[in-house]
């Protein structure tokens, strides 16, 4: 029997009798290590140049993140026009406010944010943001970029290849491996990192040791980061509500990556990788202290002191292989993984002479789950097909505990805002690549069926309501083409569908304040959102130029939110009724460009723009209203000098964002004495350099915000009132440097 058939049979049952059969894919290289050509996996299920995608993705490689100085993922989009990243102050309270404790929320892309936006590490997904009342939990802050190999930003929905929650788009983040460290014939390689960041006075220490032995490769790398607040513009140092400098912490996370490989032959790959994220977040949120009256009298319960200790953790393990040959199955991708997060928040408040509280809320998600991805070629007429066919399947376990001392009237502490629920998730899907006149033009027809299942357990700490399932079902198609009209031009076009079921904590949550008169209920008729989207565009590619146009529309409807629905606050009787309703629909339409060009010596220039507007219509009100979470127009320009192969590289980055007008805004901060802030347009200014110091040794120096200019991201500021006193708490760090000394063995 063929060797390469029974290794690659063995190992896929293997791996489905090991656990069920991620859902995503298993990822692999982000260039082509021939040509430097950028690589897609994310867009097509299969690598693809990015000019041969019928939709827009970003790549980011791992020199690109050193270069620049990248130490999360708001540095990792600065660049990127059409994408953001919200993070306001840490200014939240013990029992009310959440501002900032969220830090890195996730990802905005053209729009939308949240958990309609997909994220996964090698193919795995990460936990959903979740909040209520004072906890606050982001998605952005459980992978460290030290120990990525490339990330990609897939712009539009993603359903139809990965399923539910990529109703705007997908962030894959692709871990390295040990053929990174390994040149040629070594057997043993790695290296070493110190950085500094200016922005927030922080430390990154970091090494990586890959072996190998024969047809097998292990790498063990560790990252380890110390820092502070990051710094803003803010001048007001006093210890309450008034203060705008950033409240002091002192934030710490670990990241360790190990991972082995065995290639027996050309043509399988099994690589068995262990993963852990967890970081410390200590503050000292004197923004809660409580400004005593004009007679200096203090309230029994204002408060006198709040620190704050915030941990989350992310472990995962994942089994996964890959077959490539020439058989009726031409490829096979596989993968098994169990991850474990968890995040606990806890506040001690010291009052006045009131009795003192604490507060301690857990968020938990175990999941376990796997794929198997089949590839097949075939030939009908003059037409080749690229078939990707296979399943995802995935289970959770959501959990969440509201514990401390001196809990609200009528409540009993530990409880919980929602059942622990199982979600499962099974999808099946198939795509057809269709290369027409030796690939001129390139169809891509996919069609996914999803089902999705919320099972909530019966709960002795969540008693106010009786927990309601809810399953359902869903198909999801897409359509792309790429024409290749010359060697240099490319038109492409894309229409997609995507979907998002109802979260556990959406379907059943429950919570009822007796003292002040209002209740949230469940909801178990809650509809999936639903999203439709189609772009189009052109992409010029010459020798040392490239430039490309996208334009874009999307519809989204049965948008979830948290509305009153009843009642009155006050009126014990019929107290206000709060409910997670299919509320909106939106429509998102814009533009997006850019371009580069560079010149025989390494000088060069690029640039990228974006544009969008969006609107929301709400069930039961008439006409339509903008949608806050648009970023405005966004421009980035650069001047590099990069030549092939030598020693130092520079660059200098301008980035404008245009002012935001406050009819495009939804105005939420409307009363009778204020509206929204809505800040103006700015320019900022960066530049970073590198140099290789010695044959393996680099150091690479920036300064960002040259000009030292007081700004504020739209994405930071969306609902700070106009008249607010603590507007520049909001704002970005001053002028700041960074650097890194980087040597390899």
């Amino acid at each position: 029997m063929n060797h390469a058939y029974l290794l690659h049979g063995t190992a896929v049952a293997g791996l489905i009798l090991a656990a069920p059969p991620v859902a995503a894919q298993v990822v692999q290289p982000s260039a082509n290590e021939e040509t430097g050509a950028e690589i897609t996996v994310t867009a097509t299920r299969s690598e693809k140049r990015v000019e041969d995608v019928p939709q827009t993705v970003s790549v980011i490689d791992a020199k690109t993140i050193d270069d620049r100085l990248i130490t999360d993922i708001k540095d990792l989009v600065r660049y990127e026009p059409g994408v953001a990243v919200r993070r306001a102050p840490a200014r939240f309270t013990a029992a009310g406010a959440a501002t900032g404790r969220d830090r890195n929320s996730g990802f905005n892309i053209r729009g939308l944010e949240g958990n309609r936006v997909l994220i996964t590490v090698d193919g795995v997904r990460v936990p959903d943001a979740f909040s209520f009342g004072a906890q606050s939990v982001g998605r952005g802050d459980y992978v460290d970029l030290d120990l990525v190999r490339s990330v990609e930003i897939l712009r539009g929905p993603a359903s139809a290849l990965y399923g539910s929650d990529g109703v705007a788009g997908a962030v894959s983040f692709i871990t390295k491996d040990p053929q990174d460290f390994l040149r040629g014939g070594d057997q043993v390689g790695g290296g070493l990192r110190l950085g500094y960041d200016g922005s927030d006075d922080s430390w990154t220490k970091g090494f990586v040791l890959a072996g190998q032995q024969g047809d097998v490769q292990t790498m063990l790398a560790y990252t380890r980061r110390d820092g502070h607040a990051l710094n803003n513009k803010g001048r007001n140092d006093s210890a309450d509500t008034d203060r705008t400098t950033p409240n002091p912490q002192d934030i710490e996370s670990d990241a360790l990556l190990a991972r082995i490989v065995w290639t027996p032959d050309d043509h399988s790959r099994v690589r068995a990788t262990y993963e852990r994220f967890g970081s410390v977040v200590k503050t000292d949120v004197l923004s809660a202290i409580t400004k005593p009256s004009a007679a200096g009298l203090l309230a029994p319960t204002a408060v006198r002191s709040l620190h704050a200790r915030d941990t989350a953790a992310r472990d995962r393990g994942t089994i996964d292989y890959r077959y490539t040959g020439d058989g009726i199955v031409s490829g096979i991708r596989a993968a098994a993984f169990v991850q474990d997060s968890g995040t606990v928040q806890t506040g001690w408040e010291d009052r006045n002479t009131a009795v003192d509280r604490i507060r301690i809320n857990a968020f938990d998600n175990r999941v376990y789950g796997g794929t198997l991805q089949l590839e097949s070629r075939a030939a009908t007429g003059p037409l080749t097909h690229l078939f990707a066919y296979g399943a995802d399947y995935s289970h959770t376990r959501q959990t969440g505990v509201r514990d401390g001392t001196v809990p609200p009237a009528g409540e009993t502490y530990p409880t919980r805002a929602f059942p622990t629920t199982d979600y499962t998730l099974f999808g099946l899907f198939v795509q057809d690549e269709i290369a027409i006149a030796d690939g001129l033009l390139t169809l891509f027809s996919a069609i996914r069926y999803d089902h999705y299942r919320l099972d909530p357990r019966t709960d002795p700490l969540f008693t106010g309501f009786v927990p309601r399932g809810q399953s359902g079902s869903k198909w999801t198609p897409r359509i792309g083409a790429v024409a290749k009209l010359t060697e240099m031009v490319r038109l492409f076009a894309n229409y997609g569908q995507g979907f998002k079921p109802p979260e556990p904590n959406q379907v059943n949550n429950g919570f009822a304040n007796l003292a002040q008169a209002y209740r949230s209920i469940p909801n178990p008729d809650l509809k999936p959102e639903t999203s439709r989207s189609v772009e189009g565009g052109i992409r010029l590619n010459g020798a040392r130029w490239s430039l490309s146009g996208t334009a874009f529309r999307s519809h989204f409807r049965n948008f979830i939110d948290q509305q009153q629905v009843g009642g009155q606050f006050g009126n014990f009787a019929d107290p206000a009724t709060f409910q997670f309703v299919n509320w909106n629909r939106v429509r998102i339409e814009g533009l997006e460009a850019r371009g580069e060009a560079r010149l025989p010596v390494g000088v060069g220039i690029r640039a990228a723009v974006s544009y969008a507007k969006g609107t929301m219509r709400t069930n039961g009100i008439a006409g339509t209203r903008p949608l806050d979470s648009i970023e405005p127009v966004k421009l980035v320009a650069g001047l590099f000098y990069q030549p092939d192969g030598g020693p130092f590289r520079a660059e200098v980055v301008a980035t404008h964002s245009a002012g935001k007008d406050l009819s495009d805004t939804n105005n939420t901060c409307n009363t009778a004495t204020t509206t929204c802030f809505t800040p103006d347009g700015f320019w900022v200014f960066d530049a970073t350099a590198s140099l290789r110091v010695m044959e393996r040794a680099t150091l690479r120096v920036g300064v960002f915000n040259i000009t030292d200019r007081r700004y504020f991201w739209w994405s930071d500021v969306r609902g700070v009132a106009a008249t607010s006193t603590i507007r520049d708490a909001f704002s970005q760090p001053g002028r700041n440097a960074g650097a890194s000394l980087s040597f390899s063995f």
